[in-house]
């Protein structure tokens, strides 16, 4: 069957379509919107009149100040969303490929797949189109077993925690979009913040509350201890799986408090008060690495599992050496 596809650089001209990926929903483009250095766009696949498949795509300036194709890159997060489980998912993803590289190979330097989840997908598409990988590790937790969430952590968390609960730190749902300039600055200042990209503009996070947040897909989470604010975390989700997009910690003052620490089996403990399946911490480091963020999020109960980024670069030369190193 012979799919269409279409690229779209505005919501308003977008078909009607479901949220199935969290990454790949419409609302991408409100939670881009008003930021000079991200344009966002999305194929989009369709079967005669029908959209059958969706994919969404960012291209991010690094310098905010300078223009050119050798400063901006493309990242694509998740599988597409497919609307269709009949529909031959390899076949059109080579097609969504083949779409992407057509629309941004002359805008972008670099172009990076990533949380795809299976290290298999997408395998012949990427191969015949250039693409490198380097291995990665995905956590999740699954939230589904007749352990809970508590019977999953180490002693060691589960100290740590209880200490921070005698202490008097309690986790409250942020809701106030007033605050927001004021908790913005805070998790900047914070020189330990767990973020694995540049730190975002604060439209972003106003975007993210007014277009996500407001609507039920997305939450923030505040760890506090005598009304200040210590912690924290930002989640999103998507049918039955909670994204741990962000989270952080005042740990130079509040270090014997163990605000990440907490902050994260707040969240974790909210996902399965609240009939989420999986939670999950997407990408979070090398394949095979030991030591780091790896090691601290394997420590809530979670599983690692193989994965892949893929990687290309448009200039040739540039490409080919950097397969010659990685793969």
């Amino acid at each position: 069957m012979e799919y269409q596809l279409k690229t779209y650089y505005n919501k308003e001209n977008l078909p009607e379509m479901e949220d199935v990926r969290f990454f790949h929903y419409t609302s991408g483009f409100d939670w881009y919107k008003d930021i000079s250095h991200y344009k966002p766009l999305m194929i989009v696949a369709f079967d005669g009149e029908k959209p059958v498949a969706c994919m969404f795509a960012l291209v991010m300036r690094i310098n905010r100040f300078l223009y050119g194709s050798v400063f901006k890159r493309c990242y694509v997060s998740q599988q597409p969303a497919f609307f269709d489980e009949n529909i031959p998912q390899d076949e059109l993803f080579y097609a969504f490929v083949e779409k992407l590289l057509q629309e941004v190979k002359r805008q972008v330097f670099y172009i990076q797949f990533r949380h795809l989840g299976n290290p298999i997908f997408g395998y012949k598409a990427f191969r015949e189109h250039h693409f490198y990988s380097i291995k990665w590790i995905n956590i999740c937790n699954s939230l589904q077993r007749k352990r809970k969430i508590w019977d999953q952590l180490s002693s060691t968390r589960k100290n740590q925690i209880n200490k921070a609960i005698r202490k008097g730190v309690i986790t409250t749902e942020f809701t106030s979009e007033e605050m927001l300039p004021d908790l913005y600055k805070y998790i900047e200042r914070q020189k330990d913040w767990r973020i694995t990209d540049r730190f975002p503009p604060y439209q972003y996070f106003d975007n993210f509350f007014r277009y996500y947040i407001r609507k039920g897909k997305g939450k923030i989470l505040l760890c506090k201890h005598k009304n200040k604010i210590i912690g924290g975390v930002i989640l999103g989700f998507e049918e039955s799986t909670v994204y741990c997009l962000y989270y952080w910690g005042n740990q130079h003052i509040y270090k014997n408090l163990h605000p990440s620490i907490f902050s994260i089996w707040s969240a974790m403990d909210f996902a399965e008060k609240g009939g989420y399946t999986h939670f999950d911490f997407m990408d979070s480091g090398f394949f095979h690495e030991k030591a780091g963020k790896t090691r601290f999020l394997l420590q809530f109960g979670g599983k690692q599992k193989a994965t892949r980024r893929w990687h290309r670069f448009n200039w040739p030369l540039i490409n080919f050496f950097a397969k010659k190193i990685y793969d």
